[in-house]
């Protein structure tokens, strides 16, 4: 009997295959691969005298219970806002709806750092002052809490955006049958807001996720979570044992709780609630629709201005304004170029993983894991990994002396956001198609020619512009990582932060927001015709 020889489709298709498992176990050996290192090195070197120091179970719990509280008050802030705009803009009939929705967009674009600026510049001292205890409460859980509120404000935007969805995707049929024997608010308490509990849970875990990886704002405040931690350990002695033993404990609790709420929400796969059906109705607000609107307005535009004007007012005098514009363009032509880099980087196999964890049959547990436990692990531990692996001669440690090595950074940070940003639009491609088009007899070739690189198309672009503003704010790993003169805004801007809020600071603020404009237009208009597309 003939072997069969290999068409060029399914040599293609292996090279696909052996690609995406490249990427996934590249980004996946890094932060491994030094984490293993560290303990084998610690275990095996007999450090017997530090030993309490590193796996010290008090101090565990300590930094476990700073970052719950700054998580927890962070979440509750970003839910409670959220709601309340989210239905507004989502099912009301509230004028200005869409010019609130382009403003919480461009809310959630700014970077953390950029937040971190603008609550600096409207009071210097806020996050250096020293609380007392309040009501008994310990002074450390003070500065948790106001540390959680302030990264509350930061992801409120992109609380109101998620919810905004949730409360879109509420089943019509099952409000409409409710209205039969309720009124609005009943129906509005007992119906919409338990349909929209997942989104509420994403919120939830969206923002844990954001403040528990990051330090930007616990570092100003001092306040001792895992990730600052981490990040001050090394920065104190440059050994890597102490700091990556200390986030293993973060990296399992943010595991476990990804996977527990996947697996009772189901926010991945083919079940997953984020698309919405039938519009749901709308409702009305009646003699409240103007103030409402009017109201929401005013509170965007206080918001803003309370933000904006401090910090406007830093740029005097005006004299040699021009100049101090000028010596920040290498941080802005740097950051701009590592970004794209990063962000396409992280797309070009995002839509594959996302193909195999939505309808993959064969491992598709495995990569959905892979990407919980990237998920999971926090920004320093990254900038530490990617040193213990890269730091040594020939080579590598030529990638680390350049500016490459950030890029890889933002791959390993950002890989697995960019998958779960794919991951509904392999869900809106009908498996019809591909029968259709085998039928038709198309290859392995044909029906990714065909069916899924047009339906994943668009969604790319979206998912390459997330990303590159996610890179454009990366703190945590690019400030261990970046070698000298290729500083980027971020680490320009946090390193200046430490020192008050003066004019570089505030110009590069806003030069910072003015470069996020153009991906956020991009990102308002790729929703947009979505959503004429869809209605």
């Amino acid at each position: 009997m003939a072997e069969r020889v290999p068409k060029a489709g399914d040599l293609l298709r292996w090279a696909a295959v052996g690609f995406h498992t490249a990427a996934l176990l590249a980004a996946l050996v890094v932060p491994a691969y030094a984490i293993l290192d560290a303990a084998g090195a610690f275990f095996g070197a007999g450090h017997s005298a530090s030993l309490t120091g590193v796996l010290n179970v008090r101090r565990w719990l300590t930094l476990l219970e700073n970052t719950g509280v700054v998580c927890g008050v962070a979440g509750l802030t970003a839910v409670g806002m959220g709601t309340c705009l989210g239905l507004l803009v989502a099912r009301t009939d509230m004028p200005g709806r869409r010019a609130l929705v382009g403003a919480a967009l461009l809310g959630a674009c700014v970077p953390v750092y950029v937040s971190a600026v603008f609550f600096l510049s409207l009071a210097p001292r806020l996050l250096s002052i020293r609380f007392p205890g309040l009501c008994g409460l310990r002074y450390d859980l003070v500065c948790a809490g106001l540390c959680g509120l302030l990264y509350g404000l930061v992801y409120a935007p992109l609380a109101t955006l998620v919810l905004g969805t949730a409360f879109r995707a509420a089943g019509r049929e099952l409000e409409e049958l409710a209205l039969l024997d309720a009124g609005r608010a009943t129906v509005l308490l007992r119906v919409t807001l338990p349909q929209a509990a997942w989104g509420i849970v994403a919120v939830v875990m969206i923002v844990t996720l954001f403040v528990a990886t990051d330090f930007t704002i616990a570092d100003l405040l001092i306040v001792r979570t895992f990730s600052e931690e981490c990040y001050t350990q090394y920065q104190l002695d440059h050994g890597r044992v102490g700091p990556l033993l200390t986030s293993v404990p973060v990296m399992l609790v943010l595991a476990v709780l990804l996977a527990v709420v996947e697996r009772r929400y189901r926010l991945l796969g083919e079940d997953s609630p984020w698309e919405a059906g039938a519009k749901p109705p709308t409702l009305a607000l009646r003699r409240w629709r103007i103030p409402a609107g009017v109201a929401a307005g005013a509170l965007v535009a206080a918001g803003a201005g309370t933000l904006l004007v401090p910090l406007v007012l830093r740029l005097r005098p005006l004299a040699g304004l021009g100049a101090a514009v000028l010596n920040l363009r290498h941080e802005l032509w740097t950051t701009t170029a590592l970004a794209a880099l990063g962000a396409t980087l992280v797309v070009l196999p995002a839509g594959g993983l996302a193909w195999a964890i939505a309808r993959g049959a064969r491992l598709r547990w495995l990569a959905a894991a892979a990407i919980v436990l990237l998920l999971a692990i926090p920004a320093p531990t990254v900038g530490i990994s990617l040193t213990a692996l890269l730091n040594r001669p020939g080579v590598l440690g030529a990638v680390y002396d350049s500016p490459v090595v950030v890029a890889i950074g933002y791959f390993v940070r950002f890989l697995p956001i960019g998958v779960l940003l794919l991951i509904p639009a392999v869900r809106r491609t009908p498996c019809e198609l591909e029968w259709a088009a085998r039928v038709d007899g198309c290859d392995w070739l044909g029906v990714h020619r065909h069916v899924r690189w047009p339906a994943l198309r668009r969604d790319a672009i979206l998912a390459w512009l997330v990303v590159v503003i996610l890179c454009f704010g990366e703190v945590g790993a690019t400030m261990l990582v970046v070698p000298p003169g290729w500083e980027t805004t971020a680490i320009r801007a946090f390193t200046l932060m430490h020192f008050g809020v003066y004019r570089d600071l505030a110009v590069l603020a806003l030069l910072s927001i003015g470069c996020i404009l153009l991906p956020w237009g991009g990102l308002a208009w790729l929703l947009a015709r979505r959503r004429t597309c869809e209605s």
